[in-house]
């Protein structure tokens, strides 16, 4: 048995371990399939975002820059507002299509600070301005962010124009590079990106993309020149000032006479609008011009960039070249809002699994995802890149807690489950099937040999009585004895023959039961007359013990017989050396059950044992070292009996001694 064992359990070695791998690269292939299909929807998710990114801002890259200043010269005016006209940009609230715009501003090369809220201020210019205190505290805040930015200070401009040198340029780059991809690693989980493709082991998705890369088809980010009017040019390089700055009065002068002082001063104060239409009219509208007759004014425009101010205000400033003067124009965004708009639509309507979320980062560094909860654990990066210019400073990474399984995942899943069980249930049948073939067949050879020991032990003694007695060497008194001795060895002969051949006929099923109503007391009785001799003989007493009032059963009269017989035989086999040599035969009725139950007062069987002893070919001593006699299917014999004839035979442990008994079923009442 035990190379059977190390057989099987090699046989199970050989066969799991490729299961196992071919398992664990199933699995694999689905988690890259997974990963892959992803990640492909992240780069699409990603394309969304940019060209949501490039929509937003190209209407502000192409907004011209005359825009800025309060009071500008239509595009194209319309019959009778030719002239001076408010700025698109001066409304209040400010209204724009960026999302969490604070407000645009335009720093003049002098350094001073503007906002297309407010006109150029000078004491007592006389115009009305709605919600002016509002708009004063909105151009303060945008000057308090602004200031002290590179941008801001007039002395920054030659720096800013310029740029900053090759070397500082890569060396911060890089720097900002490496701070990202350690910021990166410590707070997703890569794994899956450095294990899958090629494309990890470039780092191609941690790469920020220069400032100078542009969008396929997209012209709108980079330098480009800005055609205006002389009107435009004029009004917009005057600054202005209500109409009563000093260059712009210069310029009139070099063009047109002064306006005539006694009209501007007979006009009574009105709306914005119509102060700043009849200005135009008196200053660009003279009689005395023609500035139309000029030529276009063509200024340089850069494309904007972006700058993060405190982590919350995110400014997009960019360079005016206007007649060889310097301008810095923008507009202030709070980050969150803007974020907001253009990433959050984006996943709503994406096929990202609902546990989908992306991080921002800033020149390397962390940042909370926008309106997001603070991070926690370590989720799979799926796809990682840098926004597009103005935004190429920051870098999106989306993520996901968990990579959702694919549709195979589940049919592996169950194809592992139902072959792993099949496998093991079957090699654990084969196993048992196989070591119970060999224990029946140790148990058959153990019968035969007990069979042979048996059948010879009465022989034996038949014969040898027989002989002396046919010799006439037993004395007259003796006789008697020995027929008896002849008589019980017959007896038990054909006990041994009548068992093997009952065996036989209910495992090939041709044993018929035939039923009949029997007194169960009167039955034992009778079989207890019948062996009183032979239990005498033997050394043993046997009493009988009715309990209740027992009700018919329904037996067949050849089969309880031999139930019977064999359990008052395995008694006395069993409790020879017991100091108590009785059985006792119990008949008792108990609810609608009539049990008839035998009891010796021998040792009683081991526990272990007691559930195997009615199995075929079983005996509880070892054949080599057994003690008693026996086949080991006189037990075995007794259980299928009494299956055949619906009872139900069991035995327990008294002290002392077993107890055998055998449940039949009565009619009620």
């Amino acid at each position: 048995m035990k190379k059977v064992r190390l057989y099987f359990a090699l046989f199970f070695i050989l066969v799991a371990v490729p299961i196992a791998i071919l398992l664990k690269h199933t699995y694999t292939n689905l988690e890259q399939e997974s990963f892959f299909f992803y990640r492909k929807t992240a780069e699409g998710v990603m394309a969304t975002v940019h060209q949501r990114l490039q929509q937003s801002l190209q209407n502000e890259e192409q907004r011209p820059y005359t825009h800025y200043r309060y009071i500008h010269v239509a595009d194209r005016p319309v019959p009778q507002q030719e002239g001076l006209n408010l700025s698109p940009l001066a409304g209040f609230p400010v209204q724009s299509e960026i999302s969490g715009i604070l407000g645009y501003y335009q720093i003049d090369p002098d350094g001073s600070f503007h906002t297309p809220l407010l006109p150029d201020r000078v004491p007592d210019n006389g115009i009305v301005v709605p919600h002016r205190e509002e708009r004063e505290q909105l151009r303060d805040k945008l000057a308090s962010l602004l200031k002290g930015q590179t941008f801001y200070a007039s002395s920054g401009f030659r720096a800013q124009q310029e740029g900053p040198g090759l070397e500082e340029s890569t060396a911060s780059r890089k720097k900002a590079f490496s701070n990202l991809r350690e910021n990166l690693e410590s707070n997703v989980d890569v794994s899956l990106e450095k294990g899958y493709g090629k494309e990890s082991s470039q780092e191609y998705a941690l790469i920020p993309r220069g400032e100078e890369e542009k969008t396929e088809g997209v012209s709108y980010f980079e330098r480009r020149v800005q055609k205006t009017s002389p009107k435009q040019a004029l009004v917009f390089d005057s600054k202005l000032k209500d109409a009563y700055s000093e260059e712009l009065d210069k310029a009139i002068d070099r063009k047109v006479s002064p306006p005539r002082s006694d009209v501007v001063r007979n006009r009574a104060p009105g709306r914005e609008e119509n102060r700043a239409l009849e200005m135009g009219d008196d200053l660009v509208g003279s009689r005395d011009v023609d500035v139309n007759s000029a030529p276009e004014v063509v200024a340089e425009v850069d494309p904007f960039r972006s700058q993060l101010i405190d982590k919350e205000w995110l400014v997009f400033y960019r360079k005016v070249w206007s007649q060889d003067r310097r301008y810095i124009q923008g507009f202030v965004t709070r980050l969150t809002e803007f974020l907001q708009a253009h990433l959050n639509l984006t996943f709503l309507n994406s096929a990202l699994p609902g546990t989908a979320s992306y991080l921002v980062f800033y020149q390397g560094e962390i940042m909370q995802p926008a309106g997001g909860d603070p991070i926690n654990g370590k989720p799979l990066l799926l796809y990682s890149s840098a926004l597009h210019h103005p935004l190429s400073d920051f870098h999106l990474a989306i993520t996901v807690d968990r990579l959702p399984k694919s549709p195979g995942h589940q049919v592996v899943n169950f194809l592992a489950v139902f072959l792993s069980l099949l496998f093991i249930g079957g090699l654990l049948g084969i196993y048992r099937l196989t070591t119970t073939q060999m224990e029946l067949s140790r148990k058959k050879s153990d019968f035969v040999s007990a069979v042979s020991h048996e059948l010879k032990t009465p022989l034996t003694a038949i014969r040898m009585y027989g002989e002396m007695l046919m010799e006439g060497w037993v004395e007259e008194e003796k006789k008697e004895r020995y027929y008896e001795h002849i008589h019980d060895e017959s007896e038990r002969l054909s006990r041994l023959i009548q068992n093997v051949l009952t065996l036989a006929q209910l495992e090939r099923n041709e044993g018929q039961m035939n039923l009949t109503a029997r007194n169960p007391v009167e039955f034992v009785t009778g079989i207890v007359e019948r062996l009183s001799n032979q239990i005498k003989r033997a050394g043993f007493e046997v009493a009988t013990i009715t309990q209740g009032e027992p009700k018919p059963i329904q037996a067949d009269d050849d089969a309880l017989t031999q139930i019977l017989i064999n359990l008052i035989d395995n008694a006395i086999r069993f409790s020879k050396g017991a100091e108590t040599k009785k059985i006792v035969l119990t008949v008792s009725q108990v609810g609608t059950d009539c049990y008839i139950r035998v009891r010796d007062f021998g040792p009683g069987i081991p526990r272990r044992k007691l559930k195997r002893i009615f199995e075929k070919f079983y005996r509880i001593d070892n054949e080599m070292t057994r003690t008693t006699r026996g086949t080991g299917i006189g037990l075995a014999l007794v259980k299928m009996l009494a299956d055949a004839m619906r009872a139900h035979v069991d035995v327990a442990n008294r002290r002392p001694g077993a107890e055998f008994s055998v449940r039949f079923p009565t009619a009620p009442g």
